[in-house]
């Protein structure tokens, strides 16, 4: 990845303005500060310093140059430190923004000395005019809704590998076992029952004793997820009070009854779209939302060679799986439907054409869902189930 700046023309730069480039690390924060007006850079290696945190050196040197009257825009790689740096950015003045490091590689080619140095560098060195890919900075509630379905994904995973774990350690035996998960009563259910049987004696006598424990801490995250459920519901019905209010500016709850009302969504889909995504209208198209999934094409052209290399796969893996899910439901309880019948064909079908089949009616079905959130447009053929009361 290049290091040496970015050498892009910027006929449109402006005199009081100011960049930032901040690479932040566990003991050092390398600072570098662009002035396009004196055309001067200087760095600054930023640690934990008499009494003083790196991150309060950074706001404060911030801070400063703010008050010069000259516009600050700060860059940053996304990572560890999230979203709060920026947010704090924004409180004193100064315009933020976060960089994801896969699509760096847009502006950064060719292979040279990589240092913190040098990364905070070709950060200061960047310039709003330059149109770099930015990460969307949530505000605390939607934050905290990412938070919610991650939680619950983290549980319901936990839950499975657990499972899995049991169903393994009785498949090294000649105990009857399952063929798929169960809750911890039944499992107790069926130590009860098959400790009764001669096939128990032959068991491993340790291998025996592991399954309380992994039983216990099933039920520890039964119950984990079963708190967890209420606490979003909570959170759901708080939403649902704050948008009868007159003031409140939040479309989440708005979404998530919009989504609820097609035959095949459900109340978890109809909440972990908008919940993990924030707001459907800070896109400016359907096409947009759907590459948000990773799920537009990406092709390769060269001349006269012409190559399709699959989807992007940008953003997150589970995001992703989460739209192929809601495109399967939709295509068994949504036949009548234009877009499933569309691809209806190819669907019935097996092997490779069924699965671009159903990545392709996710990319569709994305973007009608935007539409129809966004603005208002109406899905041909759609089953709607839960009409909104008026």
């Amino acid at each position: 990845m290049q290091r040496k700046g970015n050498g892009i023309r910027r006929e449109s730069q402006v005199k009081d303005q100011i960049s930032v480039g901040i690479d932040m690390g566990g003991s050092l924060w390398a600072t570098a500060v662009q002035d396009w007006e004196t055309g001067k850079m200087s760095y600054y290696g930023l640690k934990n310093q008499d009494n003083q945190s790196k991150e309060v050196r950074a706001f404060e040197l911030v801070s400063d140059l703010l008050q010069s009257g000259k516009r600050v825009d700060v860059f940053y790689e996304a990572g560890r430190y999230g979203y709060w740096p920026a947010r704090k950015l924004i409180a004193l003045g100064a315009n933020v923004h976060i960089l994801p490091i896969n699509k760096l590689k847009v502006v950064m080619s060719g292979k040279t000395i990589k240092t913190d140095k040098l990364d905070a560098k070709f950060l200061g060195g960047l310039h709003p005019s330059d149109h770099i890919p930015t990460v969307y900075i949530p505000t605390l509630k939607e934050e905290g809704r990412r938070d919610a379905e991650r939680e619950w994904d983290r549980i319901k995973t936990s839950i499975g590998r657990v499972n899995s774990q049991m169903i393994a350690l009785i498949e090294r035996t000649a105990l009857p076992g399952f063929e798929s998960h169960q809750t911890s009563i039944e499992w107790r259910k069926a130590i009860s029952r098959w400790s009764k049987l001669p096939e128990w004696k032959e068991c491993p006598e340790l291998l025996l004793l592991r399954l309380p424990n992994l039983i216990a801490e099933l039920e520890l995250f039964e119950k984990e997820l079963t708190d967890w459920k209420q606490i979003i519901q909570n959170f759901l019905e708080r939403d649902e009070e704050a948008a009868q209010t007159t003031d409140n500016e939040d479309s989440t709850s708005a979404t998530v009854r919009k989504l609820q009302q097609f035959k095949g969504v459900g109340d978890r889909l109809s909440r972990h779209l908008p919940w993990e995504i924030g707001d459907f209208r800070r896109f400016a198209s359907g096409k947009q939302f759907a590459a948000f999934f990773g799920l537009t094409p990406c092709p390769y052209s060269s001349g006269t060679m012409r190559r399709d290399q699959g989807i992007s796969k940008a953003g997150r893996k589970r995001l992703r799986k989460m739209a192929v899910e809601c495109a399967w439901l939709w295509y068994r309880w949504q036949k009548n439907s234009h877009l499933v019948k569309k691809w209806e064909d190819r669907l019935e079908q097996k092997g490779r054409i069924r699965r671009t089949a159903i990545v392709a009616l996710a990319r569709q079905l994305m973007v009608a869902l935007w539409r129809y959130v966004v603005k208002g447009e109406t899905i041909e053929g759609a089953i709607i189930n839960k009409p909104i009361e008026a």
